[in-house]
């Protein structure tokens, strides 16, 4: 017995003799198991935009790899060094990874300059380090700036907005665009709504009866950001496709209208109320819009294709888009289908409104009671003239 516990300390004092004959010899476990999957890729960071709305941003290098299989937790030094530099160096120690994986943003990184990249685990015990199989190489893109969209116009919808732009000339460069909400009513702000390869986007978050802001970048394959577009505002506002309405003749109870603030209300009422702001009557004249208790009415300049040129709008759509700020009248005007008609009136606020109206049919049902089809849409906010758009 006695023996037997002394040959595993004369076997401890030989090898602690041959240390100290042999100083390469290291007394520890294997050697770390090396990183695996390295890659890198660049991108460019946008770190926001001037008061004049110019982008600023920076360039940097993604480091990526995957733990070994046997990893303990050991941390992981990445080393660099510009291509055809001699030395790489150490340029930073990573002591975590997430269930995706580690990664190591490099940001002291030049535009137009190659960079070489490997990674190694380390057991700082020891100070062993295990280097992955292979390096990456990668080069930061020069810097470019995109051109700047150029805006178009905004088209008010019932509780959406869609917003329209034109290429600024970004060509095959071009990755996407970004829209930027830069305000409601009169607060500001540069929110990054939404992101699209086309030319439009629509707000479906906007609400009838405030005023919205949008700015549009634009941005390349390499990530580089434009400068912002021109602000462009919309007002979005209830509109109603298909209504129906008699004539004041055929049938008086259904032939008055007020436009209403929400659909949930009717706005067909007695063409003899003292609510009503206008209806529809047809005498030897033809059809008629005739304006009540204090509103006005102007027919739009010209044949409109739609109430709103949205989203799917043919190229050729043509819709009332502001009221006229004169040639209203408060008499009877003759109605044409296909046409858009602009009432002025007094909403509930006391104040002045703008509503526009479009006739689809004019005709009559199996009764033979005359009636029209039309669709309306109703500006919410005081005085304001905006009615399907803004631009363009």
């Amino acid at each position: 017995m006695l023996r037997n516990r002394l040959i595993p300390a004369l076997a401890a004092a030989a090898l602690l003799a041959a240390c100290d004959r042999h100083h390469d010899v290291i007394i520890g476990g294997p050697p770390p198991g090396a990183p695996t999957d390295l890659s890198v890729e660049t991108h460019w960071v946008l770190e926001g935009f001037t008061n004049t709305g110019q982008s600023t941003g920076y360039p940097v290098v993604d480091v990526h790899w995957n733990p070994p299989a046997n990893w303990s937790s050991q941390p992981f030094r990445v080393y660099a060094r510009r291509v055809g530099d001699a030395n790489f160096f150490l340029i930073a120690t990573v002591t975590s990874c997430t269930a995706n994986g580690c990664v190591y943003r490099d940001r002291n990184v030049t535009q137009g300059v190659q960079y070489e990249y490997y990674v190694a685990t380390a057991d700082e015990d020891t100070n062993q380090e295990t280097t992955t199989d292979f390096r990456e190489v990668v080069r930061v893109p020069a810097s470019t700036t995109p051109a700047t969209p150029q805006a178009d116009s905004a088209v008010a919808l019932d509780n959406a907005a869609f917003v329209r732009w034109r290429d600024g000339g970004v060509g095959g460069a071009l990755w996407k665009y970004v829209v930027y909400l830069t305000r409601i009513d009169a607060t500001s702000y540069l929110y990054g709504l939404g992101e699209t390869d086309g030319l439009g986007l629509v707000d479906t978050r906007a609400t009838n009866g405030h005023v919205y802001g949008y700015r549009v970048a634009a941005v390349d394959t390499f990530e580089h950001v434009s400068a912002l577009s021109a602000e462009m505002t919309v007002v979005p506002r209830p509109d109603v496709r298909s209504e129906l309405i008699y004539t004041f003749q055929t049938n008086s109870t259904q032939s008055g209208f007020r436009f209403q603030t929400s659909e949930s209300t009717n706005p067909v009422l007695d063409g003899s109320s003292a609510q009503a702001q206008w209806r529809l009557e047809r005498t030897g004249a033809g059809w008629q819009i005739v304006p009540l208790n204090g509103s006005s009415v102007v027919e739009y300049s010209g044949r409109t294709t739609a109430l709103a040129c949205g989203p799917g709008a043919d190229a050729d759509c043509r819709a009332a888009t502001r009221a006229p700020t004169a040639g209203y009248q408060t008499t009877a005007i003759l109605i044409k289908p296909e046409f858009s008609y602009i009432l002025r009136v007094t909403g509930s606020d006391g104040q002045t409104h703008y509503g526009v109206v479009r006739a689809d049919i004019l005709g009559n049902d199996g009764s033979g009671h005359d009636l029209m089809i039309f669709d309306w849409a109703y500006q919410l906010v005081a005085n304001d003239v905006r009615l399907d758009r803004v631009g363009g």
